[in-house]
């Protein structure tokens, strides 16, 4: 796939889980009874350049419901706020999915900065 192909279905992938993510944040906020259970959580990144990891933690941010707060090229890692943590697991599986994959292909590391 071309980097054009990967960064146009990356920008289709962003918009739907803007609107998806959208729905749900919006849906736990109102749901009677059952109140989201905000987290803190580190999520490790693959091996892409500096601006790579900034867009991914923008992308993040952009999505309804997790905001990244700190980006730690050192360690790899995005310190995240998740509205609702009850399966930390499960939402990092799917921002690597959907978000990491597509900019580990068009960021990747430079191996020889």
């Amino acid at each position: 796939m071309t980097r054009l192909a990967i960064a146009l279905a990356l920008l289709l992938r962003f918009l739907v889980q803007v609107l998806v993510a959208g729905f749900d944040t919006a849906w736990q906020i109102v749901r009677p009874r059952r109140r989201p259970v905000p987290v803190f959580v580190r999520m490790g990144y693959g091996p892409m350049d500096e601006r790579g990891a900034a867009i991914l933690g923008s992308l993040i941010s952009l999505t309804p419901g997790t905001t990244t707060l700190d980006i730690d090229p050192v360690r790899r890692e995005l310190l995240l706020h998740m509205l609702d943590g009850r399966d930390p697991e499960a939402a990092i599986a799917g921002i690597r999915h959907h978000f990491e994959r597509p900019l580990l292909a068009l960021f990747p590391e430079d191996r020889h900065a």
